[in-house]
C-alpha cells in the first residue's frame, strides 16, 4: 500500500470512528434530557456509559476483523494506532502499541455484541438510530478487512459473519432479554453489580426527594421552539401538524388567560391518534409531549409508551394495580397506548380488558390535569372503541388523523436515512425506489408498512451493499458510500416483479415552483437540477409523481 492509499485509509477510518463516538454520545444526552424516566440505573452516568459503549464496539469490530486470518499485518498495526489516538489520545508504536493491543484483544473477549448495542434495543426513543449503528460498524469492518489491500477467505467469512451477528443484535427475536450493558460506571463507583430492581428503586427514591426546579420562560420558550422545529421537520403529515399547531395556540392561550387573572375554559389532554402502521403517531406523542412540558401544562412531558400487554394482567385482581401502576409512571406527562382497540374484544366477554378501561378512565379523570393519554390505532376500531363507551367518548375529545405516506414521501424518508448515515443515491437508484414505492402505495392495504416500509428497504439495500463489496479487495469512499440501483431491495417486491415495473411505460413529472405546471422529467434528472421550459425556473429534483400509461 502506498503512502497516498494509507494516508486515505486513516482518513476514512477516522470519519468513521468519529461518527461512531457522536451518535452514542448524541443519543446519550438526548436519552437524559428527553426521557429520562426511562432509564434504567443513575441518569447522570449514562453518557459516560454511552461513551464507553461506544469505544467498545469499535474495539469489538477491530478485533474481530482483524483475528480472522491469525495475522496482525502492518496496515493493521496502522489502523489499530489511529484508532488509540484518536480514542484514547495516545500515540503508540512498537511495544507499547504491541503491549496496548494486546489488552485490547483481551477486552474484545469480554464484550457481546448484545451489551454494546443493548440501548438501541432496550430504549424505544433509540430504535431508529439502530441502522447507523449497522452501517458504522460495517464500514470500519471493511476498512479493517482490506486495509492491507488484500481480501483473504478467512476475512471474507468473518465479514458475512460479522453482519449476521450484528444483526442479530439490534433486531432480537425478544427484545426484553437483550443482555445489559457491559461495566456500568455507576456499578464500578459501587464497587459491586445491582440488580434491575434496586436501581429502579433507588432512582425513584431519588426522584421522591430531589424538588422539581422551576423553568423560567426563556427555558420554556426555547424548549417549545425546539418541538415545533422538530414538528415542522417531519415529512408530510400537514393535517397532523395544523392540528398540533392549533392545540398548541389553544393551551397557550388557556395559559395567558389564567396568568392574567381572566376564567379558562376546561382543558381535556386526551386524545386519540388514528392511522395505519408507520404513520409517524408515535413519534408525534413524543413532540406532543415536548410541547405540553415546555407550556407548563405538564411539568414534565415524559412519554411512557405501552399496549394491552402493559396493562392488563394473566389473572383476576391483578389487572387494576398493573394499570394503576403504569399511570403513576406516567404522571406529569403522557401515556401512549398502541393498538388500543385491542382493550375491548368485540365478544364483550374480556372481564380484564374492560376493567382495564374503567381504571384507566378513572385515572383520566381524576388525574386530568397532570396526565395526558393518548390512545392509538387503526381509524375503524378506535372510532369503535371510543364510541362503544361513553367514558371514553367524553373523554377524549381530540382526534387526530394520520395519513398514509405518498411514494415521494417514501423517497424523502429514504432520502433522510441516507443522509444520517452518510449514503449517497445517484438518479437510477432513486428511479427504482420511486417506482417500488409506487407499486406497493397503489396495492396498499391497513397493514401498508409507510415509514417503517421504508427504513425496511433501506435496511435491506445496505445489506445488499454490504454482500456487493464484500469480495472487492480495494474499497473507495464511494464504494462504502453509495447505493446503486442493484442494491435496492423491497422485501414486499420480487426484484423480477421491480425489474418488469421499471420496463413497463410510465412517466415522471415534478410541479415547477415558479410556474406551477407540471413539468415531464427523465428518469436520469432524478437528484440533479432541471430548468422549466415554460418559465426558466431552476429547481432541484428530488423525487417526482409516477403516471403509468
Amino acid at each position: 500500500m502506498n503512502e497516498l492509499d494509507d494516508t486515505r485509509l486513516i482518513g476514512m477510518l477516522r470519519r468513521v470512528v468519529r461518527d461512531c463516538g457522536k451518535l452514542y454520545k448524541h443519543c446519550g444526552t438526548w436519552m437524559v434530557r428527553r426521557f429520562p424516566t426511562l432509564l434504567e440505573g443513575s441518569v447522570d452516568n449514562f453518557e459516560e456509559l454511552m461513551d464507553d459503549l461506544h469505544r467498545g464496539l469499535l474495539i469489538k469490530v477491530y478485533v474481530t476483523v482483524v483475528r480472522a486470518d491469525n495475522r496482525w499485518s502492518a496496515p493493521e498495526k496502522r489502523v489499530a494506532a489511529a484508532m488509540i489516538d484518536h480514542l484514547w489520545g495516545q500515540e503508540l508504536r512498537g511495544d507499547d502499541l504491541r503491549e496496548a493491543a494486546t489488552e485490547l484483544f483481551k477486552q474484545a473477549d469480554l464484550l457481546k455484541w448484545e451489551s454494546l448495542v443493548a440501548p438501541f434495543v432496550r430504549y424505544e426513543p433509540l430504535a431508529d438510530s439502530k441502522s447507523q449503528v449497522e452501517t458504522i460498524v460495517m464500514r470500519l469492518a471493511n476498512l479493517v478487512a482490506k486495509c492491507d489491500g488484500e481480501m483473504l477467505d478467512e476475512e471474507s467469512v468473518a465479514l458475512h459473519t460479522l453482519q449476521r451477528e450484528i444483526d442479530m443484535a439490534l433486531y432480537p427475536a425478544n427484545p426484553q432479554e437483550v443482555l445489559a450493558p457491559p461495566n456500568l460506571p455507576s456499578e464500578r463507583a459501587k464497587g459491586g453489580k445491582a440488580s434491575a430492581q434496586q436501581k429502579k428503586q433507588d432512582r425513584q427514591q431519588e426522584k421522591s426527594v430531589k424538588p422539581v426546579e422551576p423553568i423560567s420562560e426563556a427555558e420554556r420558550e426555547r424548549r417549545l421552539k425546539v418541538a415545533m422545529q422538530e414538528l415542522d421537520e417531519l415529512i408530510g403529515l400537514d393535517a397532523v401538524k395544523h392540528r398540533v399547531k392549533s392545540f398548541t395556540n389553544f393551551l397557550r392561550l388557556q395559559g395567558q388567560r389564567r396568568d392574567a387573572g381572566l376564567s379558562t375554559m376546561p382543558i381535556s389532554l386526551h386524545m386519540s391518534f388514528v392511522g395505519n402502521p408507520g404513520t409517524g403517531k408515535t413519534t408525534v406523542a413524543r413532540i406532543v409531549g415536548q410541547i405540553l412540558g415546555a407550556l407548563g401544562t405538564l411539568s414534565s412531558g415524559h412519554v411512557v409508551e405501552t399496549d394491552r400487554s402493559g396493562l392488563v394482567a394473566e389473572y383476576a385482581g391483578q389487572t387494576a394495580p398493573k394499570t394503576n401502576k403504569l399511570c403513576d409512571s406516567s404522571m406529569n406527562g403522557i401515556l401512549f397506548i398502541d393498538e388500543a382497540y385491542s382493550l375491548i374484544d368485540a365478544s364483550g366477554d374480556d372481564a380484564y380488558g374492560r376493567e382495564a378501561v374503567q381504571c384507566l378512565l378513572k385515572r383520566m379523570e381524576d388525574d386530568r390535569e397532570s396526565l395526558a393519554v393518548i390512545l392509538a390505532g387503526y381509524g375503524d376500531e378506535m372510532t369503535q372503541l371510543i364510541r362503544s363507551n361513553p367514558g371514553l367518548s367524553s373523554r377524549v375529545n381530540t382526534t387526530i388523523e394520520f395519513e398514509d405516506y405518498t411514494p415521494q414521501q417514501l423517497g424523502q424518508i429514504f432520502e433522510c436515512l441516507c443522509k444520517q448515515n452518510q449514503y449517497e443515491i445517484p438518479s437510477d437508484a432513486r428511479h427504482r425506489l420511486l417506482i417500488g414505492f409506487h407499486h406497493l402505495y397503489g396495492e396498499r392495504d391497513r397493514h401498508f408498512g409507510n415509514g417503517r416500509l421504508a427504513r425496511n428497504v433501506f435496511e435491506d439495500s445496505v445489506r445488499r451493499l454490504a454482500d456487493r463489496i464484500a469480495d472487492v479487495n480495494q474499497l473507495t469512499e464511494s464504494l462504502l458510500t453509495t447505493l446503486i440501483a442493484s442494491d435496492i431491495h423491497f422485501p414486499e417486491l420480487n426484484a423480477k416483479n421491480l425489474d418488469r415495473l421499471m420496463a413497463a411505460e410510465h412517466v415522471l413529472r415534478v410541479k415547477c415552483i415558479g410556474c406551477k405546471c407540471n413539468v415531464r422529467i427523465q428518469h436520469e434528472s432524478l437528484g440533479r437540477r432541471i430548468k422549466c421550459g415554460k418559465c426558466s425556473q431552476v429547481q432541484q429534483v428530488v423525487w417526482a409523481d409516477v403516471f403509468e400509461n
